[in-house]
C-alpha cells in the first residue's frame, strides 16, 4: 500500500472509531443489582430524609476527590452516581445531567448514559407540551422551544453513546422514566437493543434512514428478510459505480508510479548523501512523465464521504436490521463476533474482510526502493488487516458486510485494470519475428545464358 493512501486509511480510521467510540466495560451484575437496590431505596425516603443523604453523600465525596487508590475510586464514582439520582430524584434536571456526565466515562458509564437519556427525553416532551401552550406567553414558548432542542440533542447523544458499548453490556430502565415520579419499576435491559429502538425514533427523517427504506422496499418489501440483505448489495454496487471513475485515476496512477520505481531508485542511489537535490530530481521525473505522486491518494479522499454517509445510513437504520439474518449471522444490527472464554473475538465475515484487505493491498503495492522499505511493506502487508479487524469488531455485522463486498469490487477493478494494462505492455516487449530470408538467386547474366538454351552455336561451314 502506498503511503499517502494508508495516511488517509488511518485518518478514516480515526473518524470511524470516533463515531464508534464511547462505550466502555460491562457493569457486573451483582454491581448492576448493588445500584438498583440503592436507587428503590432512595425512591422510598421522603424528601427530607433524601436532603439528609445527599449532604452526607457529598461530604463522603468531597473526602475522597484526591484518592489514587483504585478501589476508593470507584467507591466514588458510585456515590457520584448516587447523588446525580439524589439531584433527579428532587426534580433539579440539569444538576443530575451534570453529575451524571462525570460518571458516565467510568465503570458505571452504561448506567449513567441510560439515565441521562432518560432525563433527557422526558424534559424534551415537557419542554414540547410548553411550547404547544398556546395560553402562555411568546417569549415563554421560545424558550421552551430552545429546551426542547436542547435536550433532544441531549437525548440523542446520551443513546448514542449506550449504543457503543460492548454487545452484552446491561443496565438498568425506569419507568416512570425520571425520579422525580412515583412510584417505580426498574428493567435491567440490553444496552444496544434499547439504543437502537429509541434513535429509530429520532432517525426517521434522515435522508440516510429513508434511502436504505427505499432500498428495503423495491428489493421485496420490509417484512422480507432477504430485502434487508439484497439492499445492502444494492448500496454496495451504487458506491462503486459512483466511484468507479475515481477509482480508474486512482489505479492508473499507482501503475504509472510502479513504473517509474526504478528510475526513482537510480535517484536514489545518485542523490543518497543530498535529500534536497533527490527531491528535486524525483519531482523533475514526476514532471516529465506527467505523474504526480498525490494523485492516487485524492480520489480516495473523495471516496471518503461516501463511505462514511453510508456509516450514518446504517447506523441510522440499525434497528431495522435487529433479527435479520443472513448465512450464520442471526442479526446483522449486532456486530460479526464471537465468544471465547467470556472474550470477544472477531467472526468469520470480520476475517473475510481483512484476508480480501490483504489481497488487495498485495496486488496495488509498488516495488520497494530499499530492503528497509521492502520489510516495512511486509510488516503493513499484514499488521494493517489485522489492525482493521480489531478495530472494527465493535460495527454492526451490516456495514461489515458492505465493506466486504465494496472491497471485493474494487479489488476485482484493480485486478481488470492491471491486466488490461499489462497485456499492451506484453505485447510491446515481444520482438516481432522477422520472415526467413530467401536465398540469393543466380546473377543476371548466369539468366541470359539459360534463357538462350544449353544447345552450342551452329558452327558455319567453310567454302571450298
Amino acid at each position: 500500500m502506498t503511503r499517502p493512501r494508508l495516511l488517509v486509511l488511518l485518518l478514516l480510521l480515526t473518524l470511524l472509531t470516533g463515531c464508534v467510540g464511547g462505550g466502555g466495560v460491562p457493569l457486573p451484575i451483582d454491581r448492576l443489582t448493588l445500584i438498583r437496590d440503592q436507587f428503590q431505596e432512595f425512591d422510598r425516603l421522603s424528601l427530607s430524609d433524601l436532603e439528609s443523604r445527599l449532604k452526607t453523600l457529598q461530604q463522603e465525596v468531597a473526602g475522597l476527590e484526591q484518592t489514587k487508590d483504585r478501589a476508593l475510586r470507584a467507591e466514588l464514582n458510585r456515590k457520584k452516581l448516587l447523588i446525580a439520582y439524589c439531584w433527579e430524584r428532587r426534580g433539579d434536571f440539569t444538576d443530575a445531567q451534570r453529575v451524571y456526565t462525570e460518571v458516565a466515562g467510568t465503570e458505571y458509564g452504561s448506567i449513567a448514559w441510560v439515565r441521562i437519556g432518560q432525563v433527557a427525553e422526558y424534559a424534551a416532551a415537557d419542554a414540547q407540551k410548553q411550547a404547544a401552550d398556546t395560553a402562555a406567553s411568546a417569549e415563554r414558548r421560545l424558550e421552551a422551544q430552545e429546551i426542547l432542542k436542547l435536550q433532544q440533542k441531549k437525548a440523542v447523544s446520551a443513546l448514542e453513546r449506550t449504543g457503543n458499548f460492548p454487545l452484552n453490556t446491561r443496565s438498568l430502565l425506569r419507568k416512570p422514566p425520571v425520579a422525580s415520579l412515583q412510584p417505580s419499576t426498574w428493567e435491567t435491559v440490553a444496552v444496544r437493543h434499547y439504543s437502537y429502538q429509541r434513535l429509530d425514533h429520532y432517525y426517521r427523517d434522515r435522508l440516510s434512514y429513508r434511502v436504505f427504506e427505499f432500498l428495503v422496499t423495491i428489493s421485496g418489501g420490509t417484512d422480507r428478510n432477504y430485502s434487508y440483505v439484497i439492499a445492502i448489495f444494492l448500496i454496495a454496487i451504487l458506491a462503486k459505480l459512483i466511484t468507479t471513475p475515481l477509482s480508474g485515476a486512482q489505479f492508473r496512477s499507482m501503475q504509472a508510479m510502479q513504473r517509474l520505481q526504478p528510475q526513482i531508485k537510480k535517484l536514489q542511489e545518485k542523490y543518497k548523501d543530498d535529500k534536497q537535490q533527490l527531491a528535486r530530481a524525483q519531482m523533475e521525473l514526476f514532471k516529465e512523465a506527467k505523474v504526480s505522486p498525490f494523485t492516487s491518494c485524492l480520489p480516495m479522499l473523495i471516496q471518503m464521504p461516501i463511505l462514511i454517509w453510508v456509516y450514518y445510513g446504517i447506523r441510522h437504520f440499525v434497528y431495522r436490521f435487529e433479527g435479520v439474518h443472513f448465512l450464520y449471522l442471526h442479526n446483522l444490527a449486532n456486530p460479526d463476533v464471537i465468544t471465547i472464554g467470556g472474550s470477544l473475538f472477531p467472526g468469520p465475515l470480520l476475517l473475510l474482510y481483512g484476508v480480501s484487505m490483504y489481497f488487495s493491498q498485495k496486488l496495488i503495492a509498488t516495488p520497494a526502493a530499499t530492503p528497509e522499505q521492502e520489510q516495512q511493506q511486509k510488516l503493513m502487508a499484514y499488521m494493517m488487516p489485522l489492525m482493521l479487524v480489531f478495530i472494527l469488531k465493535g460495527l454492526p455485522a451490516a456495514f461489515i458486510l458492505y465493506w466486504f463486498l465494496q472491497n471485493l469490487l474494487m479489488t476485482g477493478h484493480q485486478y481488470l485494470i492491471m491486466r488490461s494494462r499489462k497485456a499492451p505492455a506484453a505485447q510491446a516487449a515481444t520482438p516481432t519475428p522477422t520472415p526467413p530470408r530467401r536465398p540469393a538467386g543466380p546473377p543476371p547474366e548466369a539468366l541470359d545464358k539459360l534463357s538462350q538454351g544449353t544447345q552450342r552455336p551452329k558452327q558455319k561451314k567453310k567454302r571450298k
